[in-house]
């Protein structure tokens, strides 16, 4: 399996009671029935236990539930997460409890379930699994903050509702809601590939070398050379050590550093002042410290950097045995001892070459599973290291600068000035440095040797994570999804006048619509429910094969609800509708569907698709056999009969 599945659904009583669905992995999942049966809280169920901030399970099953969980499924590895069901008149509870392991033990009972852990290290654990990093936000240079992307921005991609799947104007969950909106549009270019950690790391590196190359060019101009941080500090500290001030801590930001030179520069002769012993003893033993620190830094980062360079060839090597074992289709074959995973014959007991294959194919995946686990925490350390450097080397300069200025200052006293007269120098020099920062421009442009190499890293940094290049690139994903519907709604149902014209994709604002020679009909234009639906199907599996050919960190799930409703919406037919023959063209057209979701699936993609649907083709075997309930009203539903309710 290349993706996460879903593979059971638990449900716990107010008594003490469980049940649960279970899911086919890479398959597609019907789950039919009556209306009022409790389908409709799937969806939400599955927000709620991954981070929704508000409970939206329909009341009339919130009652019944104490406690509800998904339990993943990727290979032999399980993750399973639960999620406390709010009592009325609360919005949403943060008590939540994972599970991870190969082989996982599901609680029998909500009792048995440990409040272990809070709502935020629940997901954040189960980003580190499907392979999500430590990453901003894309705001292409707007003036809105980047937020940290989190599973939460995901969802949308994994649920298209009864009230969305059919919506002329929402492509997707969510984007109805103005702030939500906007979060999943600035998500979206880490989701599609454009950025990634890589991208977070290079910006990181990015700013580094820039406060890097700034102090460098402090020497370009007079004004610019008094202007500088550095600067400051030592200005502070000669202040300090004639007795005009305290001496400045060492993380003291530039604004405390100006307030207290502008108190220094008010200083006149007959000013209270007090002045201090030699701090330079103390200044050095910072110093060796802070070096200390640096040496001990860079042993981490080689060491981390050594890992990830083991874990790349290790991933490389396993890589190609596992495309050796592709090439006899073993990996989407159970591993059974008793057949053969080669010829699929059944054997009375388990011979050496099975056996060792078995092994071969296990042993393969685990360390892969591994690799890619661990990979996106090794890159975060090593970024971690990269900030931790950079301050370090920092407070190493302006203590070297301090340890100077006060040297100078010692130099000073030799040459016989007394302390008044050393004072008003220092003044002068201070007024002299805040007249020049008030005036200081941009930076000019130098050719010290030394820092051409520098600008070089700069500028290579600055067009790789450039904003036209990022737009370029997420204008391509627009193009290719694009390319991709237009093939798979060539099987559904779709008006005739609109079948051989490009599918039209803006990405920045999510608006959908067919491509025409002389403009673009958007979506809402299209008309009819059953376009609605082909487009919304189309553009969702679409953007599932893109995220599965490039390996991104979303779950292979997809749920449909009612994809029926162009033809027996559950307001008119509350009962669940069986079909007997496909003999008119509603029920034919509704067959195309889930004809393309089976043909999907097949694709070895990893995709899991759950549909919760009002029809039920009986006839039909493939459709049968991927019927996982089918309720009915008053009898069976998903709130088992019997179960106690609690407001």
């Amino acid at each position: 399996m290349k993706r996460w599945n879903i593979h059971q659904i638990l449900f716990y009583s107010n008594d003490e009671r469980k049940d649960e669905i279970t899911l086919d992995l890479e398959k597609v999942n019907i789950i039919t029935g009556d209306s009022q049966t409790g389908k409709t809280a799937l969806p939400e169920i599955i927000d709620y236990v991954l981070g929704s901030s508000e409970c939206h399970i329909p009341s009339f099953v919130r009652r019944s539930l104490s406690w509800v969980g998904l339990v993943w499924k990727k290979n032999e590895n399980q993750f399973a997460m639960f999620r406390k069901v709010p009592r009325t008149p609360q919005k949403s509870s943060s008590e939540m409890h994972y599970i991870s392991g190969k082989k996982i033990s599901i609680p029998a009972k909500s009792s048995d379930i440990p409040s272990t852990t809070n709502l935020d290290g629940a997901l954040r654990k189960f980003e580190r699994l499907v392979g999500m990093g430590d990453v901003k936000s894309e705001v292409f240079g707007s003036k809105r903050d980047s937020k940290s992307i989190t599973i939460r921005s995901a969802m949308p991609y994994l649920l298209q509702d009864d009230n969305i799947i059919i919506n002329k104007n929402t492509l997707l969950r969510g984007i109805d809601d103005y702030q939500k909106r906007q979060t999943i549009i600035d998500a979206l270019p880490y989701y599609f590939g454009v950025i990634d950690e890589e991208t977070l790391e290079k910006e990181i590196e990015l700013k580094i070398l820039r406060k890097r190359l700034k102090h460098l060019e402090g020497n370009i101009t007079e004004d610019e050379q008094i202007s500088g941080s550095i600067k400051s500090h030592s200005l502070l500290t000669q202040a300090a050590q004639l007795g005009l001030c305290d001496y400045p801590s060492l993380g003291a930001t530039e604004k405390v550093i100006d307030r207290m030179l502008t108190k220094v520069a008010e200083w006149t002769p007959y000013s209270n002042s007090n002045s201090e012993e030699d701090k330079l003893t103390d200044l050095y033993d910072q110093l060796n410290m802070q070096q200390n620190e640096i040496i001990s830094i860079k042993k981490r980062m080689n060491y981390a950097k050594k890992s990830l360079h083991f874990a790349d060839e290790f991933e490389s090597t396993a890589n190609n045995q596992k495309r050796r074992l592709d090439v006899i289709d073993i990996f989407r074959k159970p591993i059974d001892p008793i057949y053969c995973p080669l010829c699929e014959q059944k054997i009375l007991e388990e011979i050496q070459p099975v056996k060792l294959i078995n092994q071969t194919v296990k042993k393969v995946q685990t360390d892969l599973d591994n690799v890619e686990k661990e990979r996106p925490k090794l890159d975060n350390y090593i970024n971690s290291l990269k900030v931790m450097l950079s301050s370090a080397e920092e407070k190493v300069s302006l203590l070297q600068n301090q340890i100077s200025a006060l040297i100078k200052e010692n130099e000073t006293i030799e040459e016989g000035l007394d302390l008044k007269d050393r004072r008003n120098r220092l003044v002068g020099s201070v007024n002299f440095y805040l007249n020049a920062v008030s005036k200081v421009a941009s930076s000019v442009p130098s050719s010290f040797i030394g820092i051409d190499r520098l600008r070089e890293r700069i500028s290579e940094l600055s067009s790789e994570i450039d904003i036209e290049s990022k737009k370029e690139a997420l204008e391509n994903v627009e193009r290719r999804i694009s390319a991709i519907a237009k093939e798979i709604i060539t099987d559904l149902p779709f008006e005739s006048r609109y079948q051989n014209h490009p599918i039209y994709l803006n990405l920045r604002d999510l608006k959908v619509g067919v491509s025409l020679p002389s403009r673009i009909e958007y979506m809402r234009d299209v008309g009819s429910d059953e376009n609605y639906l082909s487009l919304h199907v189309s553009i969702m599996l679409a953007m599932h094969r893109h995220f599965a050919e490039l390996n991104r960190p979303v779950p292979g799930i997809i749920l449909f609800d009612q994809i029926s409703r162009p033809y027996f919406p559950s307001d008119d037919e509350p009962e669940m509708i069986e079909i007997e023959e496909e003999d008119n063209n509603d029920r034919k057209a509704l067959l195309q569907y889930f004809d393309l979701l089976f043909e999907e699936v097949k694709r070895g993609e990893s995709l899991q698709i759950i549909v919760i649907e009002h029809a039920y083709f009986k006839n039909h075997p493939e459709y049968t056999e991927a019927v996982q309930k089918r309720w009915k009203k008053g009898i069976s539903g998903l709130i088992p009969k019997g179960w106690p309710e609690k407001d």
